[in-house]
């Protein structure tokens, strides 16, 4: 990550008068989802986790594995089970045929791809290769050293 010099500011940014404080907040908030018993979060619910994962950040990702059809977000997205049955085959043929090691699309012409936080590069349990995806439940100050 390159850092842009003070002279290669735009003054219409604001920027170069801009205070950005740390902040002092001794008891941080911690990001989770819903604990519902009858939400999309527990019902019908991970199949796998909590598993945890430690970001550059310093913070601790808490996740679960979910079904793909049955993730929350697309639980709350007003498709019909059917539909999300549909995608959940066209998710689990795309698993099998689209390795890792493989490349799917030219690299770009120009600029360069971003970098990931190598902390969200996860693994799924065995048996959940195909179908399943990680979702994340909630983010805290690091308990992962």
């Amino acid at each position: 990550m390159g850092t842009v010099k003070k002279k290669d500011v735009p003054p219409e940014t604001g920027l170069l008068d801009a205070k950005f404080d740390k902040n002092s907040n001794d008891d941080p908030t911690v990001y989770s989802t819903p604990t519902d018993a009858t939400g999309s979060w527990k019902k019908p619910g991970p199949v796998a986790g909590p598993y945890q994962t430690r970001l550059s950040d310093g913070s601790t990702l808490t996740y679960y594995w979910y079904r793909f059809a049955d993730q929350p977000a697309l639980l709350n997205a007003g498709l019909s089970y059917g539909e999300r049955q549909e995608m959940q085959k066209r998710v689990e043929k795309l698993h099998r045929s689209w390795t890792k090691e493989r490349e799917y699309l030219p690299p770009p012409s120009t600029g360069k791809l971003v970098d990931l936080d190598p902390g969200i590069i996860v693994q799924p349990p065995t048996g959940y290769e195909i179908g399943y995806v990680p979702i994340a439940t909630g983010q805290s100050i690091s308990t992962i050293k």
